[in-house]
């Protein structure tokens, strides 16, 4: 792990599962990962509407950049899409300024106590994750990692930024939950 990937470890480290959520805790629970991938998409788009509203962010033309190869790409090209449809400009650049919005994926331990929903979004705010990752290394693995999945809560690091060129004159960061327990599970 770089230095990058050490950084995330340690933010990620210090934030998600004690953040405040903000969506509704009695919303249904999507029982597909594509009803996961939408409420993700519905949450963000609204999020990235609310943020815009507000003074770093005002009016900012949006550029979503994934920052892996794992679903990052894929929900980076639907949220652009959905903004896009909402009436938002999406650059592909941020030239001379924007609202970055970088997506990180990450895959945790799924706490003990309040149930996680996907789809729900959280504020950064402090605690202790432990960082479950790694691709499958044999096919031998594959029904582990199906039952490791059942006690795996999956998200993105959102990390949103007003930038002119090089500078940042604001940042804030949420965790979007992508997959949590069986949701993640292929159903049969």
């Amino acid at each position: 792990m770089g230095q990058k990937g050490s950084r995330l470890a340690l933010a990620l480290a210090a934030s998600a599962i004690c953040g405040c959520a903000t969506t509704a805790e009695d919303a249904p629970r999507p029982t597909t990962p594509v009803d996961s991938v939408r409420k993700v998409i519905d949450s963000l788009s609204a999020e990235i509407a609310r943020r815009r509203e507000t003074a770093p962010f005002r009016n900012l033309p949006v550029v979503v950049q994934p920052a892996g190869s794992g679903i990052e790409p894929i929900v980076a090209e639907l949220l652009r899409t959905r903004l896009v449809e909402n009436g938002v400009q999406v650059n592909h650049s941020c030239v001379p300024g924007c609202m970055e919005v970088l997506l990180q994926e990450f895959a945790v331990d799924s706490p003990r106590g309040p149930r996680l929903t996907p789809g729900q979004l959280m504020t950064v705010a402090g605690g202790s994750i432990p960082v479950v990752g790694g691709l499958l290394r044999s096919l031998g693995e594959q029904e582990n990692e199906k039952q490791r999945a059942a006690n795996r809560t999956s998200g993105l690091l959102v990390t949103f930024s007003a930038r002119d060129g090089n500078r940042y004159s604001a940042r804030t960061n949420l965790v979007a939950i992508t997959s949590a327990g069986d949701v993640a599970l292929e159903k049969k």
